[in-house]
């Protein structure tokens, strides 16, 4: 006696029905206007119940194959015109999406439309790749701090209003809400953790980071592990998505006046310093990216850096033995996420297709298949479940700490300086790591900052322009 098909079988069963008719429907089996043959012979013909069929045929439906005539059947549509849509995004981007994969998958679903992908030339806003260059932007794809930005430029018309997708993590949603309209419907994220050689560990006898670590702890291990030619720690200090971390943890509960907020800001500066300056610790390696500091882990050259799980993405074949814990902390968990989002372009001609490849990029299908082939976290909140398809991108064990930390996300923009402001907040930084301001002389450049921002205000306002990394 047959049993009933798996669950996992009968998916397979109506996506044969499926893919089956779209190219009968394509190599012109069924022309525009015909009708196809009926749910019952539809069902005999892939061994389907007529329930499931009329659930196959609701997703040609959907995605404009067929039409469904009341008390007549279902009709071919009449032949699409093909047309391109230009997506822009950054390249690390293609990355962490897994972008060649998303849009083959997108060319099967809807073959009228074809996907150009312009990337935007290094350190280039989006809103520059709008008016008066050749191919601008459908669809944008931009960090979170990138949209900020072009709302603090009074840009964010840039991009059309979307409604808010109501499976993504909340906080998600907020960071492309601008005077309460969304604007982009997130994709990806990514928060910064601390990233862990295990052999290195193993071999002092030293037990593994866990998210009790304060800075301190981080030390004491760092300099045990550093000996000859590697270093327990180290990051890319003027990385916007790095050293940022350290002023944040520094700040209390909302609510303390500019000279406060001055005054902690300037303990996250002095604790950075202190760690950087360290010798036994951090080796003075005069690194010009992310991806430098991340070669050297790799190569076994340092025993413990910061990443965020998108730069996870470079190592997925890199045989490393690694694992990630929580950021070390000062006196409250804190670490910086970045997020990506994806936006109809005003300028479009194709609005509708646009639309419909925002919503397949946000959507569960896509989301399923970021999950499963790179590290980049998937906005849609239940694709992170466990159980959730397979993931074959060599994750690190511990890849759904994550889901723990979201208390302890924080952006840009919860920093209490204006958004135009952090450029120069860096510049600070860089001087008073470099000795050439004294502590006196940057707290006092901080508290105008600070003050700044009070008397102007911050909300909804934008950040600058990185990499998303």
């Amino acid at each position: 006696m047959r049993g009933r098909p798996t669950n996992e079988q009968f998916r397979q069963l109506l996506e044969h029905m499926v893919q089956t008719l779209k190219t009968e429907i394509e190599q012109g089996q069924y022309e525009p206007g015909a009708d196809l043959p009926s749910e019952k012979a539809l069902a005999l013909r892939f061994g389907l119940s007529n329930l499931s069929v009329r659930k196959g045929l609701a997703t040609l439906a959907e995605e404009g194959w067929i039409e469904k005539i009341p008390n007549v059947g279902n009709r071919v549509m009449r032949k699409r015109q093909r047309l391109a849509l230009t997506l822009g995004l950054n390249e690390t981007t293609m990355r962490n999406l897994g972008l060649v994969r998303l849009l083959e998958d997108f060319g099967r679903l809807y073959p009228w439309i074809e996907v150009k992908v312009k990337p935007y030339a290094s350190g280039e806003e989006p809103g520059r790749a709008e008016a008066g260059t050749e191919n601008p932007p459908d669809v944008y794809t931009m960090n979170s701090l990138q949209f900020r930005q072009l709302c603090e430029l009074g840009k964010e018309s840039l991009v059309e209003p979307l409604d808010a997708h109501p499976g993504v993590f909340p906080l998600l949603n907020e960071d492309y809400m601008f005077r309460g309209v969304c604007r982009l419907r997130p994709l990806i994220f990514a928060p910064v953790v601390l990233c862990y050689n295990k052999r290195h560990f193993r071999e002092k006898g030293l037990t593994e980071p866990n998210g009790s670590w304060t800075w301190d702890d981080l030390t004491a291990c760092a300099e045990q592990l550093t000996e000859g030619e590697r270093y327990g720690f180290c990051f890319h200090l003027p990385d916007v998505n790095r050293w940022p971390i350290f002023l944040l943890q520094s700040l209390g509960e909302s609510g303390a006046g500019a000279e406060a907020k001055a005054a902690r800001l300037m303990e996250g500066a002095k604790l950075c310093k202190r760690i950087v300056c360290n010798r036994k610790v951090f080796p003075m390696y005069m690194a010009e990216s992310n991806g430098d500091i991340e070669q050297m882990f790799l190569e076994g050259r340092l025993s413990m850096v910061l990443a965020s799980y998108m730069a996870m993405n470079e190592w997925k074949d890199a045989g490393l033995e690694y694992d990630i814990s929580p950021v070390p902390f000062v006196t409250e968990p804190r670490t910086l996420y970045i997020s990506t989002g994806a936006g109809v372009a005003r300028t479009t001609a194709h609005p509708e297709e646009a639309r419909l490849l925002i919503d397949y990029m946000a959507g569960e299908r896509a989301q399923a298949l970021i999950r499963e082939h790179t590290l980049s976290i998937p906005a849609m909140q239940r694709t992170g479940q466990p159980g959730w398809g397979r993931q074959t991108a060599n994750p690190p064990d511990r890849y759904g700490l994550y889901r723990e930390m979201m208390f302890s996300c924080r952006t840009h923009r919860h920093l209490p300086v204006l958004p135009t402001s952090i450029g120069k907040l860096a510049g600070l930084m860089k001087a008073f790591w470099a000795n050439m301001i004294s502590e006196e002389e940057l707290g006092d450049r901080i508290g105008v900052l600070v003050r700044e921002a009070e008397l102007h205000g911050t909300h909804d306002r934008g950040s600058p322009n990185v990499q998303l990394e």
